[in-house]
């Protein structure tokens, strides 16, 4: 997960709630989080499938509701995926612009047409290198994974040294609230619990590539279980240290001419060279957020597929379905089973 530039694309919901949204609204949110990606580990040990969720509700609801609940859940999942790549690729859109922003002093201001231009070829981009870059697709998530933890020490590094003058105190980090919406305060520290349900919300993709994996059945639950305690853990460090160095006067963050409230956070630390070359680093990382959301995505929606319970299917009947070159795949006995297509048998 692109922990930082997720941040990064949802202060804007964190920061109109204060310092307790920020750091306290990450730590609540992210806590119940866990608690379902426990839920759902336990079941990625039992069932790993491609499939996932579609398939888990189709084998635990009632016959008169399995169909229609597994074709909801399916395509809703398809569609989050799907919904997940453009929202990441329009915050990569406006994090490149800001670079060109503050390189040009706040003297430019990119226009909705240039915004979506610029995502538009994101969205291309991604398409072709998830196409024909599958190869090296794996030595891509390392660079993604050690480019990602790069940038989280280089923040959480940088941004106090920076404002090593100007911190704000430990009652401002832990116990300052605001309200700058027209909600009532409550329901706006509610609202920044948006930012992490956004940033960690796609921890089901270790199940959706779970054929894929060795020891699946172990693999699956500690990368769900691991994806979300590191981000609840690094996310919770992120937002002191934001908190930390953030101007106190929180409209100007918000209303930055840059269009991005964390590059008003690094250009007031690090100044111009120092914002631009952490922004950089950080729509580099969201655009190769983008390709594994992207890879995660297709595999949601992967075919041609067939998905039955290998107990309703007789010997006759796996034999047709191979022979149509479909990939069978079910559960005997709570074990995995599954029959790949008929011509890599042979």
């Amino acid at each position: 997960m692109g922990l930082l530039p997720s941040i990064a694309s949802t202060l804007s919901y964190s920061i109109p709630a204060g310092p307790v949204g920020m750091v306290w609204g990450w730590f609540l949110a992210s806590t119940f989080i866990f608690i379902v990606g426990v839920a759902m580990a336990d079941l990625g040990s039992a069932m790993p499938t491609s499939g996932g969720l579609y398939w888990w509700t189709h084998y635990f609801a009632s016959p008169s509701t399995r169909n229609p609940l597994s074709f909801l859940v399916g395509y809703s999942n398809t569609l989050g995926l799907v919904g997940g790549l453009c929202s990441i690729d329009y915050g990569f859109a406006l994090m490149f612009l800001s670079v060109i922003v503050i390189a040009k002093d706040g003297d430019w201001t990119p226009s909705n047409g240039v915004v979506y231009a610029v995502f538009l070829g994101c969205v291309l981009l991604h398409g072709v290198i998830a196409t024909l870059g599958q190869r090296v697709m794996g030595r891509l998530q390392t660079v993604f994974v050690v480019m990602n933890f790069v940038l989280i020490l280089a923040t959480i590094i940088a941004l106090p040294v920076g404002r090593a003058n100007q911190r704000n105190s430990r009652g401002y980090i832990f116990g300052e609230t605001q309200n700058l919406t027209s909600w009532p305060t409550g329901w706006a520290f509610m609202l920044s619990w948006l930012s992490p349900i956004w940033t960690i919300g796609a921890f089901d993709s270790c199940v959706h590539m779970s054929e894929e994996a060795s020891n699946a059945t172990k693999a699956v639950p500690q990368g769900i279980l691991m994806s979300i305690g590191s981000c609840w853990l690094f996310g919770f460090v992120i937002m002191i240290v934001l908190a930390a160095c953030i101007d106190p006067n929180l409209e100007n963050v918000l209303g930055s001419k840059f269009g991005q409230p964390m590059a008003q956070i690094y250009y007031d630390a690090l100044g111009k060279k120092g914002a631009l070359g952490l922004m950089t680093l950080l729509f580099i990382v969201q655009f190769m957020m983008g390709i594994s959301i992207l890879v995660a995505a297709s595999r949601q929606s992967w075919g041609p597929k067939i998905t039955l319970n290998l107990d309703d299917l007789s010997k006759s009947q796996e034999r047709t379905l191979e022979a149509e070159g479909l990939q069978i795949e079910g559960f005997v006995d709570g074990r995995s089973q599954s029959i790949v297509e008929a011509q890599e048998k042979k």
